[in-house]
């Protein structure tokens, strides 16, 4: 048995190892740590949330009557685990979810679809109810609590690239205004992000973006563009370029830019017009607008992060723990994609999950190769 491992240690094989060593050492996490050691403490986190127990209650009876578990991992109290979430940084998670991003990030190629529109990213926010008199840190409203994940997400690799966790009081735009944005790269965001200002930095700066304009958007038309018979075919009704803001007024912008309206149906079925405003000049209208589709990407990792993993119940009360549990839940969720990925498995990410959950305490050889094991099943 000295050339096994159950799979669940495998699973931490996938962050490189002289990595981990040195994030352990920069914070010196394990200090006189015999038992919860930083390995243990985020293998226990990753079990919790690939098992998807309905309570913490019935998380805490696993640990005391799961032999299995028991025998693969040290056997801790729930208030021991709970200790550990608001004493252990959470930024070394959160490091270890830019290191396993940037190794998805570079098995990537760019997907055939994004060739002639190059990087894609989306920005959007998810808010996370919380109990106000467990986590008065985190007051929402009078009488509410909640934080709000602020996160960038990459299309290419159908992947968060950081997420920014604040209270759930904090306005987009603040962090908006925070985020580091890079040459060449599209940005898809909603309205709620607008700021004028913004724009012409982007323009001066060779950033893109692609965003829907608020229904009070004064629009000045400098020119109409002729449609393209994929862009009738597509419901495109005007393509144009344009300035915003009001002329008599600081609002205004100093460059001109891109309105594409597009009719399209909402969930009632009925028809509606969207106005959509970019500053790529170099694409036909029908793509822009298929591109601002593409914000309904960042939505499903969304519902699938809080269908599928545990960001609602916590270990921990203080703000500390709360990120150590979702930042954990974003690592599980990247190296399932890594999974996925080096071992072309065909299935949906949620058939991975389930096959590893259910496989957790299999004893597999060192020489274990995930794409055979996969592909076996």
């Amino acid at each position: 048995m000295n050339n096994c491992t159950i799979l669940l240690n495998k699973l931490l094989e996938i962050i490189d190892k002289d990595f981990l060593e040195n994030l352990v050492d920069k914070y010196n996490s394990d200090y006189k740590v015999h038992k919860l050691t930083t390995e243990v403490h985020l293998l226990y986190l990753l079990y919790y949330h690939l098992t998807e127990k309905d309570s913490l209650e019935d998380f805490v009876s696993e640990l005391k009557y799961n032999q299995k578990l028991n025998q693969a991992l040290p056997k801790i109290s729930k208030s021991q685990l709970s200790r550990k979430n608001e004493s252990r940084d959470y930024r070394i998670f959160f490091e270890i979810f830019q290191h396993l991003f940037d190794k998805l990030n570079a098995q990537q190629g760019l997907r055939k679809t994004l060739k002639d529109i190059g990087s894609v990213k989306i920005i959007d926010s998810s808010t996370v109810s919380l109990c106000l008199s467990l986590f008065p840190w985190a007051k929402f409203r009078s009488s509410k609590g909640g934080i709000k994940l602020h996160t960038l997400y990459d299309l290419n690799t159908e992947s968060p690239e950081n997420i920014i966790v604040t209270n759930a009081v904090i306005h987009d735009k603040e962090v908006f205004d925070k985020l580091a944005f890079n040459i060449g790269v599209t940005y898809l965001f909603d309205r709620a992000y607008i700021k004028y200002q913004k724009f012409d930095e982007f323009i001066e700066n060779d950033i893109y973006f692609v965003t829907k304009a608020k229904s009070n958007t004064k629009v000045q038309i400098i020119n109409s563009l002729d449609l393209t018979n994929q862009d009738k075919e597509n419901n495109i009704l005007l393509d144009a370029n344009i300035m915003l803001g009001d002329h008599t007024s600081k609002t205004r912008m100093k460059h001109e830019m891109r309105l594409v309206k597009v009719k399209t149906v909402d969930r009632d079925n009925k028809e509606k017009t969207i106005n959509i405003l970019t500053n790529r000049f170099d694409l036909e209208a029908h793509v822009i607008a298929q591109l601002y589709k593409e914000r309904w990407e960042i939505e499903l990792f969304f519902k699938w992060i809080k269908q599928h993993l545990k960001i609602k119940r916590f270990f921990g009360q203080n703000e500390n723990a709360v990120l150590s549990q979702i930042y954990s839940a974003i690592i599980l969720f990247l190296l399932l994609k890594l999974i996925k990925k080096e071992s072309k498995f065909k299935g949906t990410l949620l058939e991975l999950t389930r096959i590893i959950k259910y496989s957790m305490f299999l004893y597999i050889k060192k020489t274990f190769n995930w794409a055979i094991w996969l592909n076996n099943h």
